[in-house]
């Protein structure tokens, strides 16, 4: 009787596991299924999306907007303000990360006249180049667009060169009037630095610290990909700017035509040379 008793304890522990490891394969199948399905649609609306885009790209409303686009900056990058502001709406508005808010077409292009004035131009004169594969266009129904695309900005050198200084976004609302399009509203956002090479952090911390002039100190440090230089004078901090990496050890503004290259005397960083427009002008030794 103990022994039946041992037997058929024995065989009902094997029955549970085994009901248990049959349920575990089944659980196991579906839930793989459930995976199978789930990547299957996932591709699937990848590739729905992939194909919306395209036809998006290809139509009438996309390639009208995309030409429109690129009179309107090619108006800006050639500063000719008339052909500017037959873009621009009545009731124009402009919201910048940077310069704030502009509440009308007049404050703009007054804006636009100091952008573009003698002085500014010869500093920082900037070109605005939309990065391709960025744009996107959507229909508004009974308005017109709206658009959403990444751009970069060049400075445009003396010598026929130009440096890349930046990147952005913009949102923009154009608006159909009279067979014309207008932009009504311009979001202009994430504005970043962008340099032409991108250097480690420890080549860059090779070059921080001060730099001794007869008249003032220059102070390197390093600002998350870029250098900053300050000029200080009796121990206070003046003239700042960011300076864009070029080469492993020359450096640019994003004004005008300057460069600095740092000189090292075998591991030892000893000096900086500042350049004007291509000229040695200033030597600095690091304290």
């Amino acid at each position: 009787m103990k022994n039946l008793k041992q037997l058929l304890t024995k065989s009902f522990y094997i029955l549970v596991v085994f009901l248990l490891f049959t349920y575990c394969a089944h659980k196991k199948e579906e839930t793989t299924g459930k995976k199978e399905q789930i990547k299957t649609a996932s591709a699937g609306t990848e590739q729905t999306a992939t194909k919306q885009v395209a036809a998006e790209q290809s139509s009438e409303l996309f390639k009208t907007i995309a030409k429109m686009d690129s009179l309107y900056f090619s108006a800006q990058n050639a500063c000719d303000l008339k052909a500017y502001a037959s873009f621009l709406s009545e009731d124009f508005e402009f919201f910048h990360d940077k310069g704030g808010f502009t509440d009308s077409k007049k404050s703009e292009m007054a804006g636009m006249a100091i952008f573009c004035g003698k002085e500014q131009r010869s500093r920082q004169p900037l070109r605005r180049e939309i990065k391709k594969k960025t744009l996107r266009v959507y229909p508004m129904d009974k308005y017109g667009a709206l658009e959403f695309c990444e751009h970069v900005f060049y400075l445009q050198i003396n010598d026929g060169t130009e440096k890349v200084v930046g990147s952005g976004k913009m949102t923009a609302l154009w608006k159909q009037e009279n067979d014309e399009w207008k932009l009504t509203r311009v979001i202009s956002y994430d504005h970043q630095p962008l340099a032409k090479v991108e250097l480690a952090a420890e080549v860059l911390d090779q070059y921080v610290g001060d730099y001794k002039l007869p008249d003032r100190i220059v102070n390197i440090k390093r600002e998350g990909k870029l250098l900053r230089v300050t000029d200080i004078n009796d121990g206070k901090p003046g003239w700042t700017k960011e300076l864009f990496p070029e080469s492993e050890n020359t450096f640019y503004l994003n004004y005008e035509n300057n460069q600095f290259e740092f000189v090292r005397n075998g591991n030892t960083i000893e000096m900086v040379k500042i350049y004007e427009n291509g000229k040695l002008i200033e030597k600095a030794k690091r304290q």
